[in-house]
């Protein structure tokens, strides 16, 4: 079974556009794809249902009919970190029902994506952080940064931490999150090739809407992803 786990430095660095666009670009490959977001808060309310942006935008990306608790079995409105979202919110995250969803998609899918919640270091509940779902899960993690001041050290702190826990990194993409450039985003992209001991596969372009021939255009372009299906 092959897969990618994709975490940020940070909470908006655009994993999901990462990961969007790896669904299409698998996808184009003939490859079955499944996607996942084992919790997001934020979610917006209709009616009864809580409705997670970036688990509705994985399961379309993935033109796919599951069930949104297979793709997202965990959704908060409170914007906050998955721990204090559920001690709000009065539910618990067992991360087993998250690990009996995984699974359950392994069983159909030959890949899969999971988008993490923020970095590594995000409690899910006390004692529980999104590093132990990456190591349960033993997929390879997937870095996405933000090409902005602060990236090398937000890179380097989220590797560091990959490696003290013994989690291979498949690599690290920087998504750029504006239409413009500035002297940091310019040379990141240098510096990190330079730092890095893990590939570097390239830099997301901005976009404006997250059409899917976009995405797949912009991953074949832009992205050096042939050898995330090459390797065990």
């Amino acid at each position: 079974m092959k897969g990618l786990f994709i975490t940020g430095t940070d909470t908006g660095v655009g994993k999901t556009i990462v990961a969007s666009a790896l669904v299409r670009y698998l996808k184009a490959k003939g490859i079955r794809v499944a996607a996942m977001k084992p919790v997001e808060s934020g979610c917006r309310r209709e009616g009864d249902l809580l409705v997670p942006l970036d688990g509705t935008t994985l399961l379309e990306m993935t033109d796919s009919d599951l069930p949104l608790h297979d793709v997202c079995p965990y959704r908060f409105v409170t914007p906050v970190a998955p721990m204090v979202a559920s001690e709000v919110e009065g539910v618990e995250i067992d991360e087993r029902v998250i690990m009996k969803a995984f699974y359950n998609l392994q069983k159909e899918y030959d890949f899969i994506i999971v988008e993490g919640i923020g970095g590594l270091m995000v409690p899910l509940k006390e004692g529980v952080l999104v590093l132990d779902l990456v190591e349960r899960m033993g997929l390879p993690l997937l870095v996405v940064a933000a090409n902005k001041l602060g990236v090398i050290n937000h890179t380097l702190l989220t590797l560091e931490v990959a490696k003290r826990s013994g989690i291979k990194v498949a690599g690290v993409v920087l998504n750029n999150p504006n239409e413009t450039s500035d002297i940091s985003s310019e040379t990141n992209p240098l510096v990190l090739r330079r730092l890095l001991k893990v590939p570097f596969l390239g830099v997301f372009p901005y976009m404006r809407t997250l059409s899917k021939e976009e995405l797949l255009k912009g991953a074949i372009k832009n992205l050096s992803l042939e050898q995330l299906l090459t390797e065990d």
